[in-house]
């Protein structure tokens, strides 16, 4: 039944799945796994994970929801973005290059210059202006400038370049197509027109790859069969967007979201570009974006040291999550940084490379309780001070609304942003919001009525 939609959220650390009867408004069926963990790598930078494991676990999970609800009749994904999967003759795997990968930021021997820095004089902002991303650690278009410089592979038409969620549509389908809010971060799609920039390929030299057809709607894209299993599949849509889709903010609201990795959106119906990204949204809005902010893996940083410690010196294995619950169930006062200021940039931040500290240290004040609130109220400073670049924030009269698994379950951070910020009208939205914005966009889907 086309009513009856199987919907995929696929993350760096979860893949999330719901089966929706959208005629009811109804959620029927979810459920949570662990997204296949990345390549062991020598090299800290490169961030990679086996895009048939990625492949094999969604079937998995497609599979156990349409065992459980045989009338589906759709298949929808959300993805994370930025990132790609390459295919080519000289990889033993199709690969994943995730948007953690930051190998761009290594010298290239031939010129004593990163390739960052190479790709900002090939790409300068006017170039870049309506991909709506400037040229930065993360995206697809720079992490493979830089395999293809070292050498490592033949440059040649066998080279073939997906978004996450166009790889797996094609491998479910047979239909190489992928959707414009994925398109989008890769680095050199024109978002106006919905068209590939080989213009941008052509200047770092990688236009030699086979790409996906970019569709703007929502409309099927394919079949997928196998068994008895036979859905729709529709475009894969981008997992930002969507969540931010799920929380009900509309265009003049802003969104704090802290995942693995934040982000700091303003939604606007207008195409004005700035220091900032832009990412095509649904319903004929823009997402201004900030990405690159502190997230959860920021604060994991300093988690996996008081693990390191439990394991080493007190025999004690503990995960993140049992860390993080004990922590919350102290009776400690979690407003105090006791004189300490943490600069939590264990990661790249939007304007500056990882380089993060803890400053301020004397003889009584380096505790568990002052590390844990210095680090939540730097991540507060760190939102303020690049909402006040996203728009004029004097004047901002719209709803902040606070969304991911980070700092939703976090009451220490949310309390710590949410009085940086200093709106009034400020919503926690749900747990998992990203359901609502499936549900939203798996109606759209059935209807079949486009939404970019």
């Amino acid at each position: 039944m086309d009513n009856i939609v199987i919907t995929l959220d696929i993350g760096s650390t979860f893949i999330k799945a719901a089966v929706f009867d959208v005629e009811v408004e109804k959620i029927l069926y979810t459920e949570k796994c662990h997204t296949p963990a990345k390549r062991p790598d020598p090299d800290p930078a490169v961030f990679e994970n086996d895009a048939q494991a990625l492949l094999n676990a969604v079937r998995e999970v497609v599979h156990r929801c349409a065992r459980a609800y045989p009338d589906a009749g759709g298949l929808l994904m959300s993805t994370q973005q930025h990132g790609c999967v390459l295919c080519h003759p000289g990889l033993e795997a199709d690969t994943y290059i995730s948007w953690q990968d930051t190998r761009c930021l290594h010298t290239d021997p031939e010129t004593g210059k990163s390739y960052l820095e190479e790709l900002e004089e090939l790409l300068p902002p006017g170039v870049m202006e309506n991909t709506g991303v400037p040229v930065k650690p993360a995206l697809a278009l720079c992490n493979l400038y830089a395999l293809f410089r070292q050498g490592k592979l033949e440059r040649g038409g066998e080279a073939r370049v997906y978004t996450l969620g166009a790889y797996l549509i094609e491998k479910l389908t047979g239909n190489s197509v992928c959707h414009i809010t994925n398109a989008a971060p890769m680095g050199f799609a024109n978002i106006l027109e919905g068209t590939w920039r080989h213009d941008i390929l052509a200047r770092v030299g990688l236009d030699f790859f086979q790409l996906p057809r970019i569709t703007r709607d929502l409309g099927c894209c394919g079949v997928y069969r196998d068994g008895e299993v036979e859905l729709k599949v529709y475009p894969d849509v981008g997992d930002v967007q969507t969540s931010v889709y799920g929380t009900g903010a509309r265009s003049g609201d802003m969104i704090v979201n802290i995942a693995t990795s934040g982000q700091l959106v303003y939604i606007t119906d207008r195409y004005v570009p700035g220091s900032y990204e832009i990412r095509p949204y649904y319903d004929g809005n823009y997402c201004n974006v900030i990405s690159r902010m502190p997230g959860g893996r920021n604060f994991d940083v300093q988690i996996d040291y008081l693990r390191d410690v439990g394991e080493r010196i007190f025999g004690q294995s503990l995960s993140r999550e049992t860390v993080w619950e004990r922590i919350q169930a102290l009776d400690s006062d979690w407003r105090e940084d006791g004189g300490l200021t943490v600069d939590c940039s264990f990661y790249e931040l939007p304007d500056r490379l990882a380089g993060g500290s803890i400053g301020g240290i004397d003889h009584v004040n380096l505790t568990l309780e002052h590390v844990i609130h210095a680090t939540a109220k730097d991540f507060g400073r760190q939102y303020r001070r690049f909402a006040e670049q996203l728009c004029d924030y004097a004047r901002f009269s719209g709803s902040l609304y606070l969304s991911g698994g980070a700092i939703l379950k976090n009451p220490i951070l949310r309390q710590a942003v949410t009085e940086a910020m200093d709106i009034p009208h400020t919503v926690a939205a749900s747990a998992d919001e990203v359901y609502g914005g499936l549900f939203k966009l798996a109606k759209k889907c059935v209807d079949g009525r486009e939404t970019i």
